[in-house]
């Protein structure tokens, strides 16, 4: 396991973040777009980032409570 230093960006006034080397990502066959899982280890203080398996991601979409929006008639 490799071990690289990286800097904390402030991404907007509630986050930071962390970009990945394309060398890292390419390895892992990882493309934008794809769904990652964070787990967060508070006792050691440790991240783990792993890429989220279609059929967690499917489950989490089915359980999220569609949102219902009522619209007026137009008169066009």
């Amino acid at each position: 396991m490799e071990s690289e230093n990286r800097k904390l960006i402030k991404f907007s006034n509630y986050s930071l973040c962390v970009t990945l080397p394309k060398s890292v990502t390419r390895e892992l066959k990882w493309n934008k777009g794809d769904v990652v899982q964070m787990v967060v280890d508070e006792k050691k203080g440790e991240i783990l980032i792993k890429k989220a398996h279609a059929a967690k991601i499917e489950k989490k979409l089915a359980k999220k409570p569609l949102k219902t929006v009522t619209m007026k008639k137009s008169r066009w």
